[in-house]
């Protein structure tokens, strides 16, 4: 379902579909959101744009207590998509692919590369730059196929997001590194 920026707030709408914001067991202060996504595509399951699409949208997920609500975010406007997780067939979250830059020492680039890690590499180690290309989203739901994108250095964290929601098969965590 999709909200228009008038009924966003309005528990009555909300409730029935999702029921209330989530609330982690134990914890007083907790949050049930993602990381901002850039939004690439939404359109319904036969590939057909959806009415809301415009430039340069974002998106952010709230988690509720039977699903997610997917806020959308532009210049001007915002809308909601209520994602119950009944719907939800397949969340899958890619890594993008790392790489080195390493101008000044291709040793140290061929060392990165075979896996051995350098912490605070910026700080000690001038010329050795990590390079991250986007964290990808894709989710098939009974409506809906959307495509997101992210920083690429917000993987673990989004990975960290989504697999908290225990949707078992359903959920695809992709790391490109192991490929």
């Amino acid at each position: 379902m999709i909200l228009k920026e008038s009924e966003i707030g309005d528990p009555d709408i909300i409730k029935p579909i999702l029921g209330n914001p989530f609330k982690e067991p134990g914890k007083l202060l907790t949050a049930t959101g993602s990381s901002y996504f850039f939004v690439k595509e939404i359109t319904d399951t036969k590939g057909n744009p959806l009415p809301l699409k415009r430039e340069n949208m974002k998106g952010i997920f709230q988690r509720y207590e039977k699903g997610l609500m997917l806020f959308l975010n532009g210049s001007n406007y915002q809308n909601a998509i209520l994602i119950d997780f009944d719907s939800i067939k397949k969340i899958t979250l890619i890594k993008g692919k790392e790489s080195v830059s390493a101008w000044k020492s291709p040793i140290l680039a061929f060392l990165v590369q075979r896996g051995f890690k350098f912490k605070y590499t910026k700080k000690f180690i001038p010329g050795l730059g990590l390079r991250m290309k986007e964290t990808e989203l894709f989710i098939l739901t009974n409506n809906y196929r959307i495509r997101m994108a992210t920083n690429g250095f917000s993987y673990s964290s989004q990975l960290k997001y989504f697999s908290k929601l225990k949707l078992g098969n359903k959920f695809e965590p992709v790391n490109s590194d192991k490929n």
